[in-house]
């Protein structure tokens, strides 16, 4: 007999009928894969993004003392976060909500556009700002509870309306997501200042040639890692102050950058082969007449 989250509720002594759920189903990218760690390791951003809604869910939430919310996991399926109580709903002037720099950041190095300061402010001149307080209801299963993906477009729903199976309670909390595999490990340069434990681990054992692109104008440096800490060393290297650290990038601000690998190789490579791949990519890609590579 299937297990639905509202029959979890209940026996957390919750009604499903004063419960608003956030489906945090996201397409925005780095964001989709990051939820997991914002919500785990950045609360200051996490909450910041649940703080702020669409008209309809504004009003769906309003109707409501309770929330829970459920974060993107593998393909077709979401994550429990946690059960929240509304301690306030205050309208208030965007301008004042989106000073945050909180939000500032969660578009620039996470993708979060729906939250981006310019466009609500621009968009509106007042929205709810809600405070959620995290609630000790089923806080032992926070980051265990799967559940498929509802149909529908509606993000914050009633949970009486949303009769969600659980497919399956993970014996361990499962928030931070793994490291991309490296043909997919594209980040923006702020994120490279904070990044989750394995992520940095995984950089450290690779090295190989890689791309940055500053963003503010699609200007493109390969450059190669192949010493201590391999791509990890180089690439934090690179953010570590206000400016870029080679001559290349030294008027350019580390924030715009964004970190991709061309080509990875054996971890025993000599520094020799790598410096000859990356000479390679740089001929390939034009980077030296068309980029930031000196001639």
């Amino acid at each position: 007999m299937p297990v639905f989250f509202n029959d979890l509720l209940r026996l957390a002594g919750l009604d499903p009928s004063d419960v608003s759920v956030i489906l945090h189903t996201t397409n925005l990218r780095p964001l989709r894969r990051m939820l997991q760690y914002l919500a785990a390791e950045r609360r200051d951003l996490f909450d910041a993004y649940q703080a702020v809604h669409s008209d309809q869910a504004t009003s769906t939430l309003r109707g409501r003392e309770l929330v829970a919310t459920f974060l993107p996991f593998e393909e077709g399926r979401l994550l429990f976060e946690g059960v929240y109580g509304i301690a306030a709903a205050e309208e208030r002037p965007t301008a004042e909500i989106y000073a945050n720099p909180a939000y500032r950041e969660l578009e620039e190095v996470f993708g979060a556009t729906d939250t981006g300061p310019d466009r609500n402010v621009a968009l509106r001149d007042r929205q709810v700002h809600f405070t959620l307080e995290p609630r000790d209801e089923l806080a032992d299963l926070r980051g265990r509870i799967v559940i498929p993906v509802p149909v529908g477009r509606t993000y914050v729903r009633i949970a009486t309306r949303l009769e969600a199976h659980v497919l399956t309670i993970l014996e361990t909390p499962a928030f931070v997501p793994p490291p991309p595999a490296w043909d997919e490990f594209v980040i923006a340069g702020g994120l490279m200042r904070s990044l989750p434990r394995d992520w940095s681990e995984r950089l450290r054992q690779w090295r190989g040639v890689y791309l940055i692109v500053d963003e503010t104008d699609g200007a493109r440096y390969v450059g190669s890692a192949y010493g201590a800490d391999n791509l990890l060393g180089r690439w934090s290297d690179h953010v570590r102050g206000e400016r870029g650290v080679t001559v290349e990038l030294a008027a350019r601000d580390p924030a715009n950058f964004r970190f991709s690998i061309l080509q990875l190789v054996s971890p025993t490579e000599t520094a020799e082969s790598v410096i000859a791949l990356e000479n390679n990519w740089k001929l390939r890609l034009h980077t030296r007449d068309h980029g930031l590579n000196q001639r």
